[in-house]
């Protein structure tokens, strides 16, 4: 690890001082894409960057082991006539979810896009009772809803309601609420020489239907262990800020990091709870990455 920091170190040096020479690279690519976005009134056309790095995850509600170390990412879009589908496997960005949908309204500022999109993966704990290993899961989940995104210069604003979720199985898990996932994000780019420094904050709402279905414990599935547990709704709050650099107009070096207060309402599920006490996990979750991107 102290190898790894000192590589790390290393690498960052070079590219600030490599940054502080000649004329800025950074300036021309997004020159490059405002051309490219003067050409049409709508956002017809394609994205896409696959990069590869190291990350390093300290959260309660995952086992680092899973994921700390080297990592794929990709993040993509392609739209045709309105119609889109967006990929998100990218751990630089919480506020992307994997969606298809329709781009209904485009202005200069704004744009309105009916989504459904993967709203949450897997949940699984594991322990031994009574001699027997046992299991509370949660399927995947995905919503149907509508997207509001707004930019104007280097800020942005995105909202994303959605009213109907349905499990893994395609099944209404059966949320009263009339809207079960609400998520906020705004968000600021500076540009530094050729450093590109991105900041967003952003909020959360997920209602108790949904963390029920990832958090919550039946009466049938209590024991002597894991006590029942009904959970409230919540919302989770994010701070995110990351630094990228281009080392060519095609290849991005990106550093990132993120910090993660989830709510009260899923902390106190004996789910929750039981595994930061059996696995010395953190109250809330910190993310560091370091990737190489190519954008095509």
């Amino acid at each position: 690890m102290i190898y790894l920091h000192k590589k790390i170190s290393t690498l960052l040096f070079t590219s600030i001082f490599i940054s502080c020479a000649g004329h800025s690279l950074a300036e021309d690519i997004a020159n490059d894409d405002k051309l490219k976005q003067n050409r049409s009134d709508n956002r017809d056309g394609y994205s896409l960057s696959i990069g590869i790095g190291y990350m390093d995850i300290e959260s309660p509600l995952y086992d680092e082991e899973r994921y700390d170390g080297t990592r794929l990412v990709i993040d993509g879009r392609y739209q045709w006539n309105g119609l889109f589908a967006e990929l998100a496997l990218d751990g630089a960005s919480d506020k992307n979810l994997t969606s298809i949908g329709y781009n209904f309204y485009s202005t200069e500022h704004w744009n309105l896009d009916v989504i459904a999109a993967a709203v949450s993966g897997r949940t699984e704990f594991n322990y031994v009772y009574d001699g027997h290993v046992k299991q509370i899961a949660g399927e995947p989940t995905k919503g149907v809803g509508f997207r509001a995104q707004g930019s104007w210069g280097n800020s942005i604003v995105q909202m994303v309601a959605l009213p109907y979720i349905y499990d893994g199985e395609e099944k209404d898990f059966g949320s009263d609420s009339a809207v079960d996932y609400v998520s906020l994000w705004v968000g600021h780019r500076w540009q530094v020489k050729n450093w590109s420094v991105n900041g967003l904050l952003g909020a959360v709402y997920k209602s108790s239907g949904l963390l029920d279905h990832q958090f919550g414990v039946t009466g049938n599935e209590a024991d002597g262990i894991v006590w029942a547990y009904e959970p409230s709704s919540g919302i989770d709050y994010m701070a995110h800020i990351d630094l990228s650099y281009p080392v060519s107009k095609k290849i991005l070096f990106h550093v990132f990091s993120r910090y993660t207060l989830y709510s009260d309402a899923a902390m106190d599920s004996p789910l929750i709870e039981l595994a930061r006490e059996w696995d010395d996990r953190p109250e809330n979750e910190h993310e560091f990455g370091v990737l190489l991107n190519y954008v095509f």
